[in-house]
């Protein structure tokens, strides 16, 4: 599935694509297989770009594909904590606002 069709959603340490059409689960991993840690109660944010699905959660940061939620690559950011991974990405202001001009682009050409 696409991956600007579906959903992505962390919840008490899984993850899990769900179909935007019928809300159904179209994978779902469980965090812990991933990592060393239960991480059974995991609180985190989740961040998509691409073909990629970006995790902060206690203390370390993830990185899933959106195809099958496989791990990409992982940083336990040791010496940082287990605390809550707040994340912020600069390409995702460019990202919108190239969409934005597209879109003018597509209006003013019907015009």
């Amino acid at each position: 599935m696409k991956a600007n069709n579906a959903l992505y959603i962390l919840s008490k340490g899984r993850v899990a694509a769900i179909s935007k059409k019928n809300g159904d689960i179209i994978w779902e991993i469980k965090l812990k297989d991933h990592v060393n840690n239960s991480m059974t109660a995991a609180i985190g944010q989740i961040s998509v770009e691409g073909d990629k699905i970006y995790i902060g959660v206690s203390g370390m940061l993830i990185c899933l594909s959106t195809k099958d939620g496989s791990l990409v690559w992982k940083n336990e950011l040791k010496g940082w904590g287990y605390n809550f991974v707040s994340m912020a990405d600069a390409n995702i202001g460019a990202a919108a606002a190239t969409e934005q001009m597209k879109a003018s682009a597509a209006l003013v050409a019907t015009m």
